[in-house]
């Protein structure tokens, strides 16, 4: 209680050591104070149960009577002190002070001291409850979630489990849809090339046939001494109808077995790569086709720019746009008198060389597109088509021409294929 700092009055003038203030809560509870006031109720206006809260002195200034002590609680000394001593004040607290220590036996510091102790009990065991409650909460919670996420942890795995199985049974389902398409594509195949086959080697059989048959009778005639002119002249017209029908399947089943070689083939392997101006390969590969044409209504245009320059295998273009113009001349035209083909090529901004080539017929369905390309599709098995062609031209634009290739159409608005080739 030696802290002068912490002496504060209401009493004017202020005593020496006294700080004069207007009371408020902050200079009762402020640590171990001694406070000067006329009357108690000053104190009691702002802190009620000062008695109870507050530890120090209060100076009562009280007119006449004898300056005295009065315990007012285990924290509190009410000491009063007569108003005309008010200057004696200096020398009368030291002995004030001295007084009340004195008074403070030890079993009265005890018992202030217990009653610290169990106040401070009740509110760490308030604070305890408080954290022990909400520390179950909490850990209630953390099981829950620990729980939770152990449950999501073996779901997950259960999932993942399903998806490498059902990942593991649509990857066999797959591979074995893909071999049955082979097998499916291989059994076509070999259905349609051994009709295809057949014609033609049917044809010539039975030509060589007549001629054998026919030679026999000649010769017979020529022995017997009864052949005549006219025998002789029908003989050689035979021959010569039997020679040309022969000639003309057998040219078509080597055509048909050069197609089937050229599948996995490379015909191109031995041409080294050249320059050549576009148009005219596009204009020799549109020549073939001349007396195709001549008589049918068809008619091919071409719109490609003299000065376009490529370096790649000519044989090779050639091949694709021979190819192209069959598919249209056979499929997409099939129906139509008057069908157009239209050629035309321009130059890209990067260099490349973009070549379209485009035709008014039946168009293709939306759902074949996909297949078009692929070995052996036909539409036209075992009745002169043999699945090869458009095949051939996706091979030798990507494998030879180092190009791209790209196909739009619709059914009955005709067949546009893009080809990009670099320059």
């Amino acid at each position: 209680m030696d802290e002068r700092s912490n002496f504060y009055c209401t009493v004017l003038p202020a005593p020496a050591g006294f700080q004069p203030v207007r009371l408020s809560k902050r200079h009762l509870l402020d640590g171990t104070v001694i406070v000067l006031v006329n009357e108690l109720a000053e104190v009691e206006a702002l802190l009620p149960d000062f008695r109870e809260r507050m530890r120090g002195i209060v100076l009562l200034l009280r007119g006449q009577q004898h300056a005295g002590a009065q315990a007012l609680g285990p924290l509190l000394w009410l000491l009063t002190l007569p108003a005309e001593h008010l200057q004696m004040l200096d020398e009368w607290l030291p002995g004030w002070l001295s007084a009340i220590r004195q008074a403070c036996s030890h079993e009265e510091a005890q018992r202030i001291a217990l009653l610290d102790n169990r106040r401070l009990r009740f509110e760490l065991l308030r604070v305890r409850e408080d954290y022990n409650r909400v520390t179950t909460k909490l850990q209630k919670q953390l099981n829950e979630l620990t729980q939770a996420k152990t449950l999501l942890e073996s779901w997950n795995e259960q999932l993942e489990s399903k998806v490498r199985e059902r990942t593991l049974e649509l990857e066999q389902a797959q591979e074995q849809l893909v071999r049955s398409k082979k097998l499916a594509s291989l059994g076509s195949l070999m259905a349609g090339f051994a009709h295809e086959l057949n014609t033609p080697l049917g044809n010539a059989l039975l030509s060589a046939t007549t001629m054998a048959d026919e030679s026999q009778r000649i010769g017979q005639a020529l022995e017997a001494k009864q052949l005549r002119r006219d025998d002789l002249a029908a003989f050689l017209h035979l021959c010569r109808d039997s020679t040309d029908m022969m000639q003309r399947n057998l040219r078509r089943a080597s055509d048909l077995i050069l197609h089937f070689k050229q599948v996995e083939g490379n015909d191109t392997a031995h041409e080294p790569p050249q320059r050549f101006a576009l148009l005219e390969a596009v204009q020799d590969a549109v020549k073939s086709f001349g007396p195709a044409l001549r008589g049918s209504g068809h008619r091919i245009e071409v719109d490609v720019p003299p000065e376009l320059v490529l370096h790649s295998y000519p044989s090779a273009l050639a091949q694709v746009l021979a190819n192209l113009i069959t598919n249209a001349l056979r499929h997409g035209f099939e129906d139509r008198p008057d069908g157009t083909i239209r050629i035309r090529a321009a130059e890209a901004g990067n260099g490349d060389t973009v070549l379209s080539f485009e035709d008014n017929g039946a168009g293709i369905p939306s759902g074949k597109l996909d297949q078009i390309f692929d070995p052996f599709y036909t539409t036209k098995l075992g009745h002169g088509g043999s699945g090869i062609g458009l095949y051939l031209v996706y091979k030798l634009v990507y494998r030879v021409l180092r190009g791209t290739i790209d196909v739009k159409s619709e059914p009955g608005e005709g067949t546009c294929f893009t080809i990009t080739l670099p320059k």
